[in-house]
């Protein structure tokens, strides 16, 4: 989606413009930074969609900048980039959180599919956490109550188990409701497998 907004931290000047002039032709927003330091800053004031991070760099190196950067951002998408890079250096830069690695020269066909590639990600997380914020709204129960609080604490206490659980109610008490909260607090609700697992089935 052209307009992004994309960061590059690279301290030679000649990549940050190659760069920059590359992405700018598709569209995006860019903004460059020659130090780790400077990125930061730009960073604590506005989230980039993507950022393209150089591994060395003097002072304060690629790793040191990205494991503050995700710190201060932990949703930043971080591509790194480098002329030197190592296996190692692959392996604690994905641990330390970022999302892919490329190596210098930078191929114009490479960094493209790694930007579109990397956007979308960032798109899917952001709407994976709107659906799971909308779905913790749904199923919260509100109220402070002796009643509502003992109800909450059935329903930790009956989420992490992996037996049926059946909900007695009159129609209208909020079995619908309740039935969600122990679904969405149970292992279930994470679970990878590519099963559809319905929620317990309240009954009247």
């Amino acid at each position: 989606m052209a307009g992004e907004h994309i960061l590059i931290v690279d301290d030679e000047p000649s990549i940050r413009k190659a760069l920059r002039d590359v992405l700018e032709d598709e569209g995006y927003r860019v903004s460059v930074a020659g130090s780790g330091a400077d990125a930061l800053k730009m960073v604590a004031d506005e989230t980039p969609d993507l950022v393209f991070l150089d591994i060395w760099m003097p002072r304060m190196d690629g790793l040191e900048t990205l494991a503050e950067l995700k710190r201060l951002r932990p949703d930043a998408i971080v591509v790194m980039i480098s002329g030197h890079g190592t296996i190692e250096t692959a392996i604690k830069a994905t641990r330390l959180g970022a999302w892919d690695f490329i190596e210098k020269p930078l191929s114009l066909e490479k960094t493209l599919v790694t930007v579109t590639r990397a956007l979308e990600h960032g798109r899917l997380e952001r709407e994976n956490a709107s659906l799971r914020e909308q779905l913790d709204r749904r199923t919260e129960i509100i109220g402070e109550s002796a009643p509502i609080r003992a109800l909450r604490e059935q329903i930790a206490t009956a989420a992490p188990s992996s037996g049926r659980v059946l909900i007695h109610g009159e129609n209208g008490s909020g079995k619908e409701l309740v039935a969600r909260a122990i679904h969405t607090l149970s292992a279930r609700a994470t679970s990878r497998s590519s099963r559809s697992t319905a929620p317990p089935s309240p009954r009247s």
